[in-house]
């Protein structure tokens, strides 16, 4: 029987944890995988994350159904470019940054009858932080997580339903809204503290008794610094895809720095209490998944089972293998 192909470009933490979740689905798919890092792709094939490897794009992607893009928001627009005059029509392209508006932007260049739904897996705050790399990946790693979905206008219904029968059959669970309403929601839990930390760390790297306060910087520092970005032109690319957001919710916390000078100035004591009680309290709600909206959740077996069932049936017609 002819198998369902399914190409993941980008083989790092996320690309890799993909792959190993398909695979262990058992359903009739050959995962394609495609890294700019050679070593990098041979051990995404080693771990079994993908059946095969292609050093060349194009070649990845020749034949299959969805194309799944792994990569940080700096890589995805020359990608894009790269699959536009390839992309045969029917293919559902998808993608995993953490900024949805410009990448959209950059999907209405694919040619016409190709699919482009923008994805974002929110990782649940016990499996984010200082995890990098495909030594990182974990075919587990979506179980239960929030998976944001973006179409563009041009995406049909069918490819819509196919990108959240994938989604499902991952673990986590669809969240659709438009692009510009989640960059501007994400920038302040996502990208602001990681601006945050970096803002923490030159602040108190450039200080000139930095040599002494390395000394005593302990688990508390590294843990305020842990979600500082792991790459300079990343990073950047990020900052500024969500500039505006960013200056608001910046102009915010300086707002609430603010605040808190005033309070420690006038060793007001029941303020800084009643702060720090109100923060945890909010904290400790969002940690214990109370913010969830109440509703019966399906249970994973049944539902990865019908998700499966979707997801091959509408990829059938999508892609068609190379020959051997």
């Amino acid at each position: 029987m002819t198998k369902t192909r399914i190409s993941i470009i980008g083989l790092g933490r996320i690309g890799g944890s993909i792959g190993l979740a398909l695979k262990n689905s058992k359903l009739n798919l050959e995962v394609v995988g495609h890294d700019k890092d050679l070593g990098t792709a041979s051990r995404a094939q080693k771990r079994g994350a993908v059946d095969k490897t292609d050093w060349n794009l194009i070649g990845a992607c020749e034949g299959a159904g969805l194309i799944v893009l792994a990569l940080p928001l700096d890589a995805i627009k020359d990608t894009l470019a790269a699959l536009k005059p390839y992309a045969p029509p029917g293919v559902i392209i998808t993608d995993t940054a953490t900024t949805k508006a410009p990448v959209l932007g950059w999907a209405n260049d694919l040619a016409q009858g190709i699919h482009f739904i923008g994805g974002h897996p929110i990782l649940k705050f016990d499996q984010a932080a200082g995890a990098h790399g495909l030594d990182k990946a974990d075919a587990a790693l979506f179980q239960g997580a929030t998976y944001c979905l973006t179409p563009s206008v041009t995406a049909d219904a069918q490819a819509i339903d196919i990108v959240s029968n994938f989604v499902r059959l991952l673990g986590a669970k669809p969240y659709f809204l438009d692009a510009a309403e989640h960059d501007g929601l994400s920038a302040g839990v996502q990208h602001l503290p990681a601006l945050l930390a970096t803002a923490l760390t030159h602040s108190i790297t450039a200080s000139q008794g930095w040599r002494d306060l390395g000394k005593l910087a302990s688990a508390d520092f590294r843990a305020a610094t842990d979600v500082m970005p792991q790459n300079e032109k990343s990073a950047n690319e990020q900052f500024m895809a969500h500039r505006t957001d960013l200056m608001r919710w910046v102009g915010t916390l300086v707002e609430e720095l603010k605040e808190l000078y005033g309070i420690l100035d006038r060793s007001d004591q029941d303020a800084l209490q009643a702060r720090i009680k109100h923060a945890l309290e909010r904290r400790d709600q969002w940690l214990s998944g109370k913010l969830e909206e109440p509703g019966e959740t399906p249970q994973p077996e049944s539902l990865s089972n019908t998700a499966a069932r979707f997801l091959l049936g509408g990829l059938a017609s999508r892609g068609t293998p190379k020959p051997k």
